[in-house]
């Protein structure tokens, strides 16, 4: 038990981690996705903004648009004639989007715990933020940007973090082999083994999710009508039944070995004494 408890605790650990890392991922990928719409509606003349957004990408699409005449007429001063050639908007657009594709490079070469490109992007909102400060005209509205901006700073940084939290912590693995055999405590009583339900009727229309077999075991995960059941060897020794099908483990003790037929929303599984021996997508 003291062993089952303290790789749990190390898992439970590592996933608050994975997920602080996760959702500073997240916000990168937010921050991509209103910086392009803004973009966007720079360029429908929409009254239209989106907070989440990076400044640079926006300010440079904006005043191209504005000093190449593209805003409707009564936009302008009477007196203002005079507007850039379409060539300065398509090279401020081209500066625009490749700082976009730079944060959406980092968000995705991120994915595997690659840390340098978090700091890449951590590095560049730095420069965004300090970018909007000096450009922006400082008002009342601009203390919202300054707030989201903080606020991506932030999930940025605490991704850093807990990336570096998780290269301190010992693998699952070894947590578990640091306990020592003294702190295993021994079981109080001999697994017995499940009770079969009944025979697997042969004869009845039904779906096969899964099969395998190992050692002298023929598993079989299959649903008839609304239930799923677990067949060994012919017989039904574990069954779950649900109009809808949902998540969940069908599991049986046979001869000492644990057998588990699993489906995880996306995933029919076949496990024998905890190692998968059969795994197919489910598409329906």
């Amino acid at each position: 038990m003291s062993k089952l408890i303290s790789k749990n605790t190390s898992v439970s650990q590592r996933e608050v981690l994975e997920q602080k890392y996760n959702t500073s991922r997240l916000n990168l990928l937010v921050l991509v996705i209103a910086t392009a719409v803004n973009m966007v509606l720079i360029m429908t003349n929409s009254d239209s903004y989106f907070l989440f957004s990076a400044f640079l990408p926006y300010y440079l699409t904006g005043f191209g648009w504005v000093a190449c005449g593209y805003l409707p007429e009564d936009q302008y001063q009477p007196d203002q004639i005079y507007f850039l050639d379409s060539s300065f908007f398509v090279i401020l657009l081209a500066i625009s989007i490749v700082i976009v594709l730079l944060y959406l490079a980092a968000w995705f070469f991120s994915k595997k715990h690659r840390i340098g490109w978090i700091i890449f992007a951590l590095v560049m909102f730095v420069i965004d933020t300090v970018c909007m400060i000096v450009i922006g005209e400082f008002a009342f509205e601009s203390v919202l940007d300054i707030l989201f901006h903080a606020w991506v700073l932030y999930y940025l940084f605490l991704g850093i973090n807990a990336n570096s939290k998780l290269k301190k912590l010992p693998p699952v693995e070894e947590t578990v082999a640091e306990l020592g055999s003294e702190n295993v405590a021994e079981p109080t009583e001999e697994i017995k083994d499940s009770e079969i339900i009944r025979k697997a009727d042969t004869e009845v229309k039904n779906r096969i999710l899964l099969e395998a077999r190992m050692l002298k075991y023929d598993i079989c995960y299959r649903r008839v009508k609304h239930t799923n059941e677990l067949v060994i060897n012919g017989d039904v020794y574990a069954e779950l039944e649900g109009i809808i099908e949902q998540q969940h483990t069908l599991q049986a003790n046979i001869d000492g070995h644990l057998v588990e037929a699993e489906f995880d929303g996306a995933y029919s599984v076949i496990r024998f004494d905890g190692e998968t021996i059969a795994k197919k997508i489910r598409l329906f």
